[in-house]
């Protein structure tokens, strides 16, 4: 899956990220004095905003060529909050890896240039070493893995926490945009927002 640029141009760090949960409200009784609230999903999903200090024609010229390449909001695509650029170190917590099926024992982890790492599976909390090892930069766009000695089981599922460069998966927020828009909003504003989707399972 794509990476979104990282360079040429370069956004500010730290990305501005917004955490979507999907709540469900459903009124119960004739007045719907009371409710009931679910989640439509299990875990977080990043909305993102990408600002920039300067902008050339250049280089929105080159996001356009990534709009174009993605079909709108067709295609997802990864992006990275390297907040660690901009001096901060946040840590993560509680983040969706994926269901293991039983066979398979190599998982991207949410991450890159990762550390501090603890790996659940199925909410327990896994042995460095004994359980399970970390792959730096293997995984699909160049994200961290984690390689685990037995296979988790099927329906089984894993989360992290770990320090690092955390990785989104996102779409752009519009299908449809005018050429000249889209140049004149990045000159102008130098502004990009992006729509989070669901983690692959």
């Amino acid at each position: 899956m794509a990476i979104f640029p990282e360079s040429s141009p370069a956004p500010d760090y730290p990305l501005i990220l917004r955490v979507r949960s999907a709540t469900d409200v459903v009124g119960l009784g004739g007045d719907h004095v009371v409710s009931q609230r679910r989640s439509a999903v299990v875990f977080p999903i990043y909305d993102v905003s990408v600002v920039y200090n300067s902008m050339t024609a250049v280089d929105a010229q080159t996001l356009w060529n990534f709009f174009k390449a993605r079909a709108g909001r067709l295609q997802a695509f990864y992006i990275y909050d390297l907040s660690l650029l901009a001096g901060a170190a946040p840590a993560h917590v509680n983040e969706f890896v994926a269901v293991g099926d039983g066979s398979l024992d190599t998982f991207d982890l949410p991450g890159r240039s990762t550390g501090s790492q603890t790996i659940y599976v199925s909410g327990a909390a896994q042995t460095p070493t004994i359980d399970y090892a970390i792959s730096a930069g293997t995984g699909d766009a160049a994200a961290d893995q984690v390689v685990f000695v037995t296979p988790p089981g099927a329906g089984a599922v894993m989360t992290a926490d770990f320090a690092g460069y955390l990785r989104c998966r996102v779409v752009f927020a519009l299908d449809t945009l005018d050429r000249e828009l889209f140049m004149r909003d990045l000159m102008r504003y130098r502004r990009l927002d992006f729509d989070g989707v669901e983690a692959l399972a």
